[in-house]
Formats: structure tokens, C-alpha cells, sequence
């Protein structure tokens, strides 16, 4: 098995974010490593492509786990790239997960990492 990279990405009103295994912090800047920023990239862009669509309900957070498994062979790229998104206070489920399924469909980043890996995504409610 391949490398395994994680971080999970917050994202609130207040702030936008992305923490590594270990629990450190890192706003999006240019202090982080070439995966996190990818795997915090492909976050951002997912949400930023979710949170844009049009909506009936409402949510009050999300929480976007990416998980990054690294080929070992060279080219190093992701061979699986899993997004376990958990939604607080999601008034309509069913309209969030088509929300997902939609974002999925349009996320260029999620789109262009899927040309070398295979994605993955659930939803967890809180």
C-alpha cells in the first residue's frame, strides 16, 4: 500500500482551515507540504462548489476528512482519495446528499484528481 496522507478542512463562517493527523493547524497559506495543500485544495474546492448551489435548507457546518493514498511507484500520484464529509444540523438530507453527488460532479479539483485516483465520499449527520 501507498503512502497514506490525511488532513481534515473546517469550514465556518469565521474561518477556513485544514488540520494534519497530528492536530496542527493550518490556514490556507503557503507554509504546508505539496499533499496537504492538495488534499486541503480538493477540500476548499469541494465545499466552495457545494456550498454555490442553490438550496431550499440549510446546514450549520461542515467537515471534510480527505484521506490521500499514495502510489508507490513513480509517478508518486494518489492512487484512492476518500472524503468522509460530516454535516452538522443538515435540515434536509436528502437534498444535502444530492448536493454532494452534484458537487462531485463539478468540483474541478475532484475531477481532475479523479483522472489518476479513485474517489470516494460519505456523509455523515450530526
Amino acid at each position: 500500500m501507498g503512502q497514506k496522507r490525511n488532513i481534515t478542512a473546517h469550514f465556518t463562517a469565521e474561518r477556513r482551515f485544514f488540520e494534519n493527523s497530528i492536530g496542527k493547524e493550518f490556514d490556507f497559506t503557503s507554509m504546508t507540504g505539496p499533499y496537504e495543500y492538495l488534499l486541503g485544495a480538493l477540500s476548499g474546492c469541494f465545499y466552495s462548489t457545494l456550498a454555490s448551489f442553490e438550496r431550499k435548507s440549510s446546514w450549520k457546518e461542515v467537515t471534510i476528512d480527505v484521506t490521500g493514498i499514495k502510489r508507490d511507484r513513480v509517478p508518486t500520484t494518489l492512487e484512492k482519495t476518500v472524503l468522509a464529509i460530516t454535516v452538522t444540523g443538515a435540515e434536509d438530507r436528502e437534498e444535502f446528499e444530492a448536493l454532494v453527488r452534484k458537487a462531485a460532479e463539478e468540483c474541478s479539483i475532484y475531477n481532475t484528481i479523479s483522472r489518476v485516483s479513485s474517489m470516494e465520499w460519505t456523509i455523515e449527520y450530526i
